[in-house]
């Protein structure tokens, strides 16, 4: 009975027979009978095997165009299996390499989706085998872009999508409450007229809140002012939640008026309430990550898997992702709110697109991943973070509203923005994140930073009275 119901798990469910009846249906119907001689019903069936964190709508879309092109191209449709592990990226990473310790297959075509992150891992752990990218693909995904790597060097995997970070606001009620809409940068998110207006999440429970806080550390000139500058966003949060999520409903729900938040939950939302809701990605103040596709170590059908990933980075397979249900190479009944990686997509189709898709291309729109802001360690922000903001967050306000009567006088505002001394410089970020893996030192270090913070939001309220 255990072994049924670990087959039932792993194995997911298989779709891929039934496709929409629509235009493009009984277009792709009556070229496949030009074409094969036969309907699009009468076509045999090939088994694709993916494994992916991606939602169902993408998914759905991306099996009912991929059938489709199958079907006019090669003469048989295909039937999807999904792998279901439970959990997202890092589920799935485990569950590979498990897999793997112990076997030459996993039985699975495809891992798509999960972040960069887990791809070179896999990559350097022989997980992945290498796909054939054509030449016109090579000339439109860049190698890098702002110093951040967008395919293998060896083809194990390459970017599929992009990842990106910004802003979501509530326009239609900010303009209700008086208050200026945001300019498009990181800054203007901790001026005092967002007081109580922000949505933000726990980045010891998000990822995606993590890596938006280490971007916007990154944005300035250097690890204090960085800092500074989070610390000032920080303060004028309504609410700290447990996901970025649930803080990206924040200003659809008019719980708050503003959220950070990863692209793709902004697009979503955007989409649903264009009137209303306004996404920014600030222009040279966030990097564009890759969101990977690539072929598992002996595929079940490498011949279908590298046609599936040929399909994905193909100017078709890329438009899927960011043009408006109905247009030509969009989805069938679903946005889907994803950034294409391909270069051309954002021209060829650039009327069609939806209004939050933002140009990575665009001059002066990526953040370069050099210098200081390589070494802003992503495990110590997160509970610099937590300490200086969700574990003090009463003292935190105290100290706002203490500084606004003060009318932000500059000897409480360098004492509100400095740091704790064993990471006030970037150099000491290193040895302070070596620290953290030892849990006895974590703990001491965690709740001195916590300390430190509490005692100096305390010192600013009361003397800010004297």
């Amino acid at each position: 009975m255990v072994a049924a119901a670990q087959c039932i798990l792993l194995c997911g469910c298989g779709r891929g027979d039934a496709l929409p009846d629509d235009q493009r249906t009984r277009q792709a119907d009556a070229e496949v009978r030009r074409r094969w001689g036969k309907s699009l019903d009468e076509l045999p069936l090939k088994r694709l095997v993916i494994i992916s964190p991606h939602n169902e709508n993408i998914r759905t879309e991306y099996e009912w165009a991929f059938s489709l092109h199958q079907a006019v191209n090669f003469g048989h449709r295909v039937y999807f299996e999904w792998r279901t592990v439970g959990g997202g990226g890092s589920s799935i990473d485990k569950y590979l390499k498990n897999v793997y310790e112990s076997a030459d297959s996993s039985g699975i075509d495809i891992l798509w989706g999960g972040g960069d992150y887990a791809f070179k891992g896999l990559a350097e752990q022989g997980v992945l085998q290498p796909m054939r990218l054509a030449p016109e693909v090579e000339a439109q995904i860049p190698p890098t872009l702002g110093a951040v790597e967008f395919r293998d060097r060896n083809m194990l995997w390459c970017g599929a999508a992009i990842s990106a970070f910004g802003y979501l606001y509530n326009k239609d009620m900010l303009a209700r409450c008086g208050i200026e809409s945001p300019d498009g940068t990181w800054d203007d998110l901790g001026e005092p007229r967002f007081a109580d207006m922000l949505s933000l999440a726990d980045p010891t429970q998000s990822g995606s809140a993590a890596a938006a806080y280490l971007l916007i550390a990154g944005s300035a000139e250097d690890w204090p002012q960085g800092w500074a500058k989070l610390l000032r966003i920080m303060c004028n949060a309504r609410q700290f939640v447990d996901s970025a999520g649930s803080a990206a409903n924040a200003p659809v729900l008019g719980e708050a008026l503003v959220a950070t938040c990863i692209d793709f939950y902004g697009a979503v939302r955007v989409a649903e309430a264009p009137d209303k809701l306004v996404y920014v990605s600030p222009a040279g103040q966030t990097a564009f990550s890759p969101d990977p596709i690539g072929i598992l170590k002996n595929p079940p059908d490498e011949e279908l898997a590298q046609q599936f990933v040929d399909f994905v980075l193909s100017s078709e397979g890329q438009a899927l992702l960011a043009v408006r249900v109905g247009q030509k190479d969009g989805p069938a009944r679903n946005a889907l709110c994803r950034q294409p990686i391909r270069r051309d997509v954002y021209e060829s189709h650039a009327d069609q697109m939806l209004d939050a898709i933002v140009n990575p291309y665009r001059a002066g729109q990526v953040m370069v991943m050099t210098g200081h802001r390589t070494k802003i360690n992503y495990e110590v922000l997160k509970q610099l973070v937590r300490a200086a903001g969700i574990d003090n967050v009463a003292d935190l306000r105290a100290a706002r509203a203490a500084l606004a009567k003060a009318n932000y006088a500059p000897h409480l505002m360098r004492d509100f923005q400095s740091l704790p001394p064993n990471i006030d410089s970037i150099d000491e970020m290193a040895s302070v994140a070596r620290a953290l893996k030892d849990e006895t030192q974590r703990e001491i270090i965690i709740t001195d930073w916590t300390k430190f913070f509490r005692q100096k939001y305390r010192r600013i309220a009361s003397g800010a009275d004297q």
